[in-house]
Parts: structure tokens; sequence; C-alpha cells
């Protein structure tokens, strides 16, 4: 990537707690080729980033950073209440399309403009524990379907007094049940924005959460402190999530080093894709800034170079979404946190076959009725009648067309 000393100005980047770090972490780097560019990072928090953007937005742009991070999932909310907030980066961005995560460029899509860049990606994986694993004499490695992981987790639980499987948020939390989507290349919407909660995909992916819970695999918890205490505590053998929670686990319990590994989610059908994502943000510039050419500038050299993907990588955990950092040798060496496994290159040959999920303005309201249907079918209710009800109330808020109705 070529700098140019004669870009000059000042511009503010929001972006919040680690990411916000790491952007800092790369300003060396970025004033190696823009030193005219000064950038400032002022203290805020991630509700704060949102609230102050949502008035913005809504006032015209008053307000607001040049650059902004918003999460994955909300890009496709913004870009729908607001379609000319932000500055169209189409032209400039259009040749980096084959260097990125398919999954989270669509998502950095809208009518095929792109309003943001992919940061990073959640790739998937059951970070597990090895001991806990080996009590029980269950070798993960041979673990290729649900139903095998189900019963791989009744012998991690009999030979492990106390340790329940998994822990989820049974009715504020619906992260499981997204993944089991985005691995079946379905979620709550179609592409066209159809309502999509009543899918085979949808009902099946319901149906293994059930079981998991019917064969006492899962612990209710509260939240995400719910989440990494049961991790930290020992209290849950196994945790699917994205790529960052290896961050988590490394950072809230040091203690447990080598005692991890990690493998694929399980295949739905016997030598299905195991690929999903979980989590990640996007770049953007809102469209009142008034240095957009620093701005994307500054985006450009942190998303779209291997020298500022791999620095935030190797320093702040977030994975990339640009796939050229992938050929650096970092990525095959062995992590000694994680069993000295090479836990890199397995993220990194999933997430170029990730399918993308397709979140819509409305994505919030669809997070809500899928977590009150994941709570009444924990609870014992049938999943394809609680999804039907969950598919009819975002109707009913929404006035969106149901797929296949």
């Amino acid at each position: 990537m070529k700098g140019d000393p004669n870009l000059k100005g000042e511009i503010t980047v929001w972006a919040w707690n680690v990411a916000s770090k790491a952007l800092q972490s790369n300003m060396a780097g970025f004033n190696k080729l823009y030193p005219n560019v000064k950038v400032n990072f002022p203290e805020i928090g991630q509700s704060d980033v949102y609230d102050k953007l949502t008035t913005g937005l809504a006032g015209g742009g008053a307000g607001l950073p040049d650059v902004v991070q918003v999460e994955s999932d909300h890009m496709d909310v913004y870009t729908g209440k607001f379609p000319n907030g932000f500055v169209d980066l189409t032209d400039k961005a259009s040749k980096y399309e084959k260097d990125f995560d398919p999954s989270k460029w669509a998502q950095s899509k809208s009518k095929n403009h792109i309003f943001s860049i992919p940061w990073d990606s959640g790739p998937t994986g059951i970070f597990y524990r090895v001991d806990m694993f080996q009590k029980a004499g269950v070798d993960a490695s041979k673990i290729e379907t649900w139903d095998d992981w189900i019963e791989a987790g009744k012998k991690v639980q009999a030979a492990n007094p106390g340790v329940k499987f998994m822990a989820i948020d049974f009715t504020k939390d619906d992260a499981l049940y997204r993944m089991l989507l985005n691995q079946q290349g379905s979620f709550y919407f179609t592409q066209d924005g159809k309502i999509n909660l009543t899918s085979p995909e949808s009902v099946k992916a319901m149906t293994i959460i059930k079981k998991l819970n019917d064969a006492g695999l899962l612990t209710n918890v509260s939240g995400w402190d719910g989440v990494v205490g049961a991790m930290k505590n020992s209290q849950a053998a196994t945790q699917l999530f994205g790529v960052w929670w290896s961050g988590t686990i490394i950072d809230s319990s040091p203690e447990s080093k080598g005692k991890w590994d990690v493998i694929l989610q399980p295949a739905i059908e016997k030598g299905g894709n195991r690929a999903a994502s979980l989590g990640g943000s996007t770049l953007a510039i809102p469209k009142g800034s008034k240095n957009a050419d620093a701005a994307w500038a500054f985006i450009e050299y942190n998303l779209a170079t291997s020298e500022g993907q791999n620095n935030m990588l190797k320093n702040f955990g977030l994975w990339p979404s640009y796939l050229p950092a992938y050929s650096d040798p970092f990525y095959t060496q062995p992590q000694p946190f994680f069993n000295n496994k090479p836990i890199w290159q397995l993220f990194a040959k999933e997430t170029p076959l990730i399918k993308p999920a397709y979140y819509t303005k409305d994505y919030t309201q669809a997070q809500t009725v899928s977590q009150n249907a994941q709570a009444d079918i924990l609870n014992g209710a049938d999943p394809a009648t609680a999804l039907k009800k969950a598919a009819d109330d975002l109707k009913n808020q929404t006035g969106r067309e149901l797929a296949g109705g």
C-alpha cells in the first residue's frame, strides 16, 4: 500500500474497548504512510456509540465522527433506517471484494452499494476442555455430527461430576440458534427480506437445541457474565462461539493454559457443512465527515492490509476478514494456550466457507422473537409451533412477508 504525505488533516474515530486499542496500536504503521494525518480516539463505550450514531444520523449527520465502528449485524439496521447516512465506498472498495470473507462482504453491502468495510470475522469453533474429555475417554477429533456431540456430552458429564457440557442463556441469547442457522445457509430473513423463521433449517436448529437440553447437557446462565463464569469456574466443559472467544478464555482464565483445544462445530448431517460465523464488526464513514479521504486511508490501512490486520490479531485477538492476511506464518504456529495446536489455521480454512446471513433493518425485533421462541422450546414447547408464533409476531411487528407463505 502506498502512502501520501500530501494527505493532511485530522479525523476522529469512534470505536470501543479492545477495538479502539487495536486501532490505536496501528497508528505507527499508518503514520509512516500518512505522516500528516492526525487521528483522535475519544473514550466512548459501545452503547454511547450506537446512541450517538442514531441521534446524529437522524439529525442529518451532526456531531458524528469521520470513522465509526458498527457491528456487522447492526449495519443493515442503520443503512435500512438511514439510507443516506454513510459515504458510499463502492468505487474505492470494489477492488478488494475478492480479498475479504465473502459472508462479511455481503453484510457490508446495501442494494449493491458498499457502505462499510469488514473488520473482524467470527468463524465459529467449539472450545473444549481437553482434560475433561480425556477423563471421559472422548476423542473430540472423531466427532462429526450434532448427534455425535450429544453422545459425547453424556460421557463427559458422567465422568466429570458437577460439570455441564454447554452454558447458554435460555431466555436472552439465541447465539446457538443463529450459529446453527448460519451453518445451514439460513437466517432470520431470506436474501429478499422475507421472514424465514419457519424454514426446515430453522426448525432443525431449534430441535438440536431442544435435544441438547432434553439430554441434560445445557446449563442456564445469565447473560455474558454467566457464560464467562461457567468457563472460568470449570462449570462448563465446552463453548461454541466465534474465534474471539479465544481471547476471552486467555484473559479471564489464564490458569487454564494448555487445557483447551478447538474443533469445528459438528455437521447437521455426516459430511455436511461445519462452517458458521458469530460476531464481527465493520468500519464506516458517516456522510458528514469533513475529511472523507483521510478517513478512507485510515480504513484501508487498518482493514485492507496484512500488516494492519495481523497486528490487531496478534496483539488483540481480532480475527481478520481480510483473507490475504492468512499467508503469515503465524497462522500455522502451535498455540501453547490451546494444547499446542495451530488453531488459527483451523479458523483460516473455515472463514472462506462461511455463508452470508441477512439481517435487515428489523434484526433486533427478529432476535427478540427468536429468543422468546427458544425460551418456550426449552420450557417444553414444540419447535415448529413456537417458531410459527415467532414468525407471526415478527410479521405483525414489521409488516414483512413470510417466506414460502
